[in-house]
């Protein structure tokens, strides 16, 4: 069995919270280097659909959200608190606690805005928003997870790149004072005063696999669902650990996302008994993706000889998260 396990929000947490699952280390050790690239883990779990376009992980998000795509050119369209500064504006943060009443009443006036333009705004969820459009715009974007600080730097580039800051900045002066926003800045919540697009594409279609996929449930998993959907099958509830998980000639398993106190469960339940798998030769390889920071990370192991798990037994090394390059200036 083959086995990838996905892990969201992993590398966001210190030193001190990793050190609870100690099997990263050792699956570290076991993998050598691992593959990093900018963005999410969703970037590798598109690894298993080669023909879809680089980066575009929109299309199968808002498949597995539950959308009906056609033929439409998708982007992600995340709700974003922005801040205007002196000499630029500045991206605070994802607003993730929206109701549905306030989604329904947002995209209701951005798609009587931008309807006109060929723009249709969806929200299957509150946590997850898109823009559908049958025109194939000339933009390259930014994933929202890489963007901090002042964001003229990310914003899009390219040939239709004025039309699309244009309209962003259309969007901002129609969520800047909806009565949706009045009303949580009134309650003491984070007004949605932007919309950051990215990761955009048309629905691929995917190549064949035998991998069953198991997706928890929400944001992190709509992905997964995607493309388990656009191959024609349905992709599972994550089972609650490795034991759990039924046995198959691949899986690709993505958990719920991590924080510090849920790090010591993911040792017991999942990365414990799967580096042990794989150490018995019970699993042929395991894979570990994880982000956080504006960076996606995958470790591939296949069954260790014993002069290796010999040496990870005694290695002291610690497991040490790639780092995000600074940007430059």
């Amino acid at each position: 069995m083959r086995l990838t396990l996905a892990v969201p929000d992993l590398l966001t947490l210190d030193h001190g919270a990793l050190a609870a699952a100690p099997a990263l280390s050792t699956l570290a050790h076991y993998a050598r280097k691992p593959e990093t690239r900018c963005g999410t883990l969703d970037t590798f779990l598109l690894a298993h659909a080669p023909e879809a376009e680089p980066m575009a992980t929109a299309p199968f998000a808002a498949l597995g959200a539950g959308l009906d795509l056609g033929e439409s050119y998708v982007l992600r369209a995340d709700p974003v608190s922005l801040v205007a500064g002196r000499n630029d504006v500045a991206l605070a943060a994802r607003i993730d606690d929206l109701s549905a009443d306030e989604t329904g009443l947002l995209i209701a006036t951005l798609n009587a805005h931008f309807g006109r333009d060929g723009l249709s705004f969806e929200a299957p969820r509150p946590d997850a928003w898109f823009i559908l459009t049958d025109a194939t715009p000339d933009v390259t974007t930014t994933p929202l997870a890489v963007v901090r600080g002042a964001i003229y730097r990310w914003l899009p580039i390219g040939g239709d790149a004025a039309r699309w800051r244009r309209w962003l900045s259309e969007m901002q002066m129609l969520l800047h004072d909806h009565a949706a926003n009045t009303a949580r800045a009134a309650r003491g919540r984070v007004s949605a005063t932007g919309i950051w697009i990215s990761e955009g594409g048309r629905l691929g279609r995917p190549q064949e696999s035998d991998s069953a996929m198991f997706a928890t449930l929400g944001a992190a998993g709509d992905v997964a669902r995607g493309l388990a959907r656009a191959r024609g099958s349905t992709a599972g509830a994550t089972p609650t650990s490795f034991a759990a998980l039924p046995l198959q000639t691949s899986a690709i398993a993505v958990v719920e996302r991590m924080d510090a106190a849920s790090v010591a469960q993911l040792q017991t339940a999942w990365l414990g008994p799967a580096v042990a798998a794989l150490e018995r030769g019970q699993l042929e390889s395991l894979s570990l993706l994880s982000d956080g920071h504006g960076i996606a990370a995958a470790w591939h192991a296949s069954r260790p000889r014993w002069r290796m798990r010999m040496a990870a037994k005694y290695a002291s090394r610690s497991f040490m998260p790639p780092q995000r390059e600074e940007d430059d200036a």
